[in-house]
């Protein structure tokens, strides 16, 4: 009977440790959040960074480039989404959240206004010589 409990209370134990290290038993709202905030970091120092160009002496930047920016913060803001959906409510998290959502915001603005701009110019037709 003793060997019975003992595999009674040490299996659930186990169990419980294995899915706490394993995303298939569930998500971990916590680890969510971080997934996402490791994205944007990557984000910010990879294709969200300005490069200088020294032949024009200017930081430059493509619609490519802003493209590329807007979709890793749209995957960090999956996960925050997924994260907030777990119910993760905390101060931090919130403030992250919110910054997120804005700077998609402005990235699509600015891809916008960055599309326009590779636009080749409008030439607009020469009138007829009187």
């Amino acid at each position: 009977m003793g060997l019975r409990l003992r595999h009674t209370v040490i299996l659930p134990a186990l169990v419980s440790v294995l899915c706490t290290g394993l995303s298939a038993c569930g998500e971990n709202k916590r680890e969510l959040y971080m997934q996402g905030m490791k994205l944007e970091g990557e984000a910010e120092r990879g294709v969200c960074k300005l490069i200088y160009d020294s032949e024009v002496q200017a930081h430059v930047l493509d619609g490519g480039q802003v493209l590329a920016c807007l979709k890793q913060t749209e995957e960090a803001l999956v996960l925050y989404e997924r994260a907030a959906g777990l119910g993760l409510k905390d101060l931090d998290f919130v403030r992250t959240h919110e910054k997120a959502l804005e700077r998609k915001k402005n990235l699509e603005m600015m891809l916008k206004a960055v599309r326009e701009m590779e636009m080749p110019e409008y030439e607009a037709p020469k009138l007829p010589a009187e």
